[in-house]
């Protein structure tokens, strides 16, 4: 595996388990539905960063940076993950946040993942709505250099070429577990944000021969708008790890029936998928990334592109703590 070559921290357990969600697959009346749970972590509640973040804090530590600076929304869960795995390395850490979401209520600017960045002592920068938050982080950047400091930038979501590496090594993991199982995925539905996730995944198992169709579920924009972010992404992974990147460019599927009303924006069918998951597994979604790409899956089955002879396979990409910022959607519900 090319991808061994490249530096790695191990910040996390591995490999996540996979489970079978028996109780919700029968409530649905559907295919076998079992899930992938990287929302387990050792660090800061856990999340799919952390896998990201194995690759690109080796990356600063060989190129001998002192300080990791990094930016997001003000909920982000990379953020949060990006800040305590720099603390577990003792380094200095600063968040460019920007306030991006509308109409939000007070548990959302101090709660959350806010208030665990807090707790492991990053140093966060505020940026208003309309401010350029790449303009922010190059200024943030210049000055700690002017402080003959060596900061190291992780893009938006940890995904780049590198942090992409994270989810190859996850996919060749899925490989594994399948053998052991004595099942093949017939389909894998993944989070499709800042897109790091999905373009390792998807060189991944191109690797590994998989036959699975991976369904990237958009959450902040058209697939449209999508595609070029993940084709980008999908040709700097491939030519790290030796795969054919046209070859993996031509399994991305994206589906963007859920993701408005924007980011961050939960809407119904979200918010159903939370309280489904809750109520039949016990297992918690988050209202801005997982329950839209769940809701993605409910959505095909009762259509019934997904039949009772499938196995599908979720991604459970964390994101947890983003439930204690939106109360509000859950006010009056009863499952």
């Amino acid at each position: 595996m090319q991808q061994e070559m490249h530096p790695r921290l191990t910040l996390s357990q591995w490999p996540t388990p996979i489970e079978h969600l028996e109780r919700l697959s029968a409530a649905l009346g559907g295919p076998r539905i079992f899930m992938k749970r990287d929302d387990f972590g050792s660090v800061a509640m856990g999340g799919n960063k952390l896998r990201k973040l194995e690759y690109l804090l080796a990356d600063a530590q060989a190129k001998g940076c002192n300080v990791i600076v990094t930016s997001g929304a003000l909920q982000s869960n990379s953020a949060r993950l990006t800040a305590a795995a720099a603390a577990k390395l003792g380094l200095e850490c600063h968040l460019v946040l920007i306030d991006e979401v509308p109409d939000r209520l007070e548990a959302y600017y101090g709660s959350a993942n806010r208030l665990i960045e807090n707790l492991v002592d990053a140093k966060v920068h505020l940026v208003q709505r309309n401010a350029n938050l790449a303009e922010a982080v190059t200024d943030c950047a210049t000055q700690l250099q002017e402080m003959r400091k060596s900061p190291y930038v992780i893009p938006l979501g940890c995904s780049n070429p590198i942090g992409c590496l994270g989810y190859v090594t996850c996919a060749f993991e899925i490989s594994e577990q399948e053998r052991a199982m004595e099942k093949n995925f017939t389909h894998i539905f993944v989070v499709s944000g800042s897109a790091g996730t999905h373009a390792g995944l998807l060189a991944g198992l191109h690797l590994t021969k998989s036959k699975a169709k991976l369904v990237g579920a958009t959450i902040s924009r058209s697939a449209e708008k999508q595609r070029p972010i993940v084709e980008a992404l999908v040709a700097g992974v491939s030519a790290l790890v030796g795969a054919d990147a046209a070859a993996v460019s031509s399994a991305i599927v994206l589906e963007d029936g859920m993701y408005l009303p924007g980011y961050g924006l939960p809407n119904e069918f979200s918010r159903q998928a939370i309280m489904t998951c809750a109520k039949y597994e016990g297992i918690l979604l988050d209202p801005v990334y997982t329950s839209k790409a769940m809701a993605v899956l409910f959505q095909q089955i009762e259509s019934g592109l997904l039949k009772p002879s499938h196995d599908v396979l979720f991604i459970h990409t964390g994101g947890t703590p983003g439930l204690f910022a939106y109360p509000e959607i859950f006010s009056g519900s009863k499952s």
